[in-house]
């Protein structure tokens, strides 16, 4: 029960002939007669007001996405509200709260609004999702002025709401076309159609010089008389597997997200452009223990699937151990893989350790490195320092920004490629690498 405003004027009246009662004390039987008068008044009011009918009902967009500041091309989101007043002769005067989770909103929808009898007024709230994972938004809660005007009625008419928000979906630009092409099928067939060490038969040639010797058929050598060479074709469904890092280092911010929201919307861009190859992708998400391992079906149930299972994965406060994610991918006996370590190196004995571990994945698979760039690191590398503690941040800064660009040289010395990103850069630059890396693949030997 809230009094109204037209309340509270009855009330000063009432007060106001109280104080002149000591001048006509006539006027103080009246005054408390306008008390008790209003108190009745007020609750009628209140129980007729809580006595007609309301309904409402929400309508949620049917997959809520995290939104990205940086090119970010998704189109709005918004929350539909309709209310119903179903009373047949008396319209409804409410005063709305939408609570929503600050996850969801950057503050809560509050509004006022007529609802005319036996009709249904729409409205939209514009949703502004931040951060992944499943929120309890709500509830929706009406407050209705009663026939007197003299109390609202306050009701609940939506329970709270468990929401989901996913990783980035929707893309734009070069990854969108990527993307539309793997989906269409018309994006993957580069390494189909070459030649070198594959899986499937592609054709027969006669030996030659140079020839690895595990490459003789020896029976179409028999047959023949002289010796004779296999090649093979490159087959569809290769092995993927992409090393998600989940530790400390992926707990900061850039462009305003987590570096882990990057990293898992260009992970999941990666797998979708993939599978849309036929190739088979394996998700590992890791910190100091292995978080998750997602394999990743065929077609799009296989995707939508990866989505619910990774759409709530949060960094951890404690270092990542790649050489645990190392082991965990050679102990899964798959062929030799294509896997890219998605990480951000902002700590030079983690850089060594990650260094060691691609070069020991390097004997039995395909590594690639991609590297989020750090924005504050960049940052105080590039300003003038002000202050000592400044400089001394500044130098550390360019140590890292140093390794960095060496580790990256190393490891393409070694054959490794490496990329480091910004954000806003990060998802293209996976799949560019990505599909370079298959470009290459004929030339590589097991």
């Amino acid at each position: 029960m809230i009094p109204a405003r037209r309340a509270f004027v009855v009330l000063g009246i009432a007060t106001l002939m109280l104080t002149t009662s000591v001048l006509l004390p006539a006027a103080a039987p009246l005054a408390l007669a306008l008390d008790l008068l209003l108190v009745v008044a007020v609750i009628v009011d209140w129980r007729r007001a809580r006595a007609l009918p309301l309904d409402a009902v929400h309508e949620w967009p049917e997959v809520l996405v995290q939104r990205h500041s940086t090119g970010d091309s998704q189109q709005p989101q918004s929350l539909s509200v309709t209310l119903r007043n179903p009373h047949e002769t008396r319209s409804a005067s409410l005063f709305l709260r939408e609570t929503l989770h600050p996850a969801l909103a950057v503050e809560p929808y509050e509004t006022r609004l007529q609802v005319p009898a036996g009709h249904a007024q729409r409205f939209e709230v514009e949703l502004a999702p931040s951060e992944r994972g499943e929120h309890l938004s709500g509830p929706l809660t009406v407050r209705r002025l009663g026939p007197w005007k003299l109390c609202w009625s306050q009701r609940q008419l939506v329970d709270p709401e468990a929401i989901r928000v996913y990783p980035r979906i929707r893309w734009g630009g070069r990854v969108g076309q990527l993307l539309a092409l793997a989906q269409r099928s018309e994006l993957g067939a580069v390494t189909l159609d070459q030649r070198g060490l594959g899986g499937e038969l592609y054709s027969l040639r006669p030996y030659q010089s140079g020839d690895a010797r595990n490459r003789i058929h020896w029976k179409a050598s028999a047959r023949r008389g002289h010796l004779v060479t296999r090649e093979d074709a490159w087959e569809r469904g290769t092995p993927v597997v992409v090393l998600l890092d989940c530790g400390r280092a992926m707990s900061a911010r850039a462009d305003s997200l987590a570096k882990l929201d990057h990293s898992l919307a260009a992970s999941l861009a990666l797998t979708r452009l993939a599978a849309g190859r036929g190739d088979k992708v394996t998700i590992v998400a890791f910190s100091d223990r292995i978080e998750r391992t997602v394999r990743v079906r065929p077609g799009q149930k296989g995707l939508a699937s990866a989505y619910r299972q990774l759409y709530d994965l949060e960094p951890c406060a404690r270092e990542s151990l790649f050489d645990l994610a190392t082991e965990h991918v050679l102990q899964m006996n798959l062929p030799r893989s294509t896997v890219l370590v998605m990480t951000s190196i902002v700590d030079l004995a983690i850089a060594e350790l990650l260094l060691s571990s691609l070069e020991k994945l390097a004997r039995r698979h395909r590594p690639l490195l991609i590297n989020l760039e750090d924005p504050t690191i960049r940052q105080l590398a590039e300003e003038p320092p002000a202050t000592v503690p400044e400089a001394y941040a500044k130098i550390s800064s360019l140590e890292i920004l140093l390794r960095n660009r060496q580790l990256t040289q190393q490891l393409r010395h070694q054959g490794t490629p490496a990329v480091t990103a910004p954000a806003d850069q990060l998802a293209l630059e996976t799949l560019e690498s990505y599909l370079d890396t298959l470009q290459r693949v004929p030339a590589m030997r097991a």
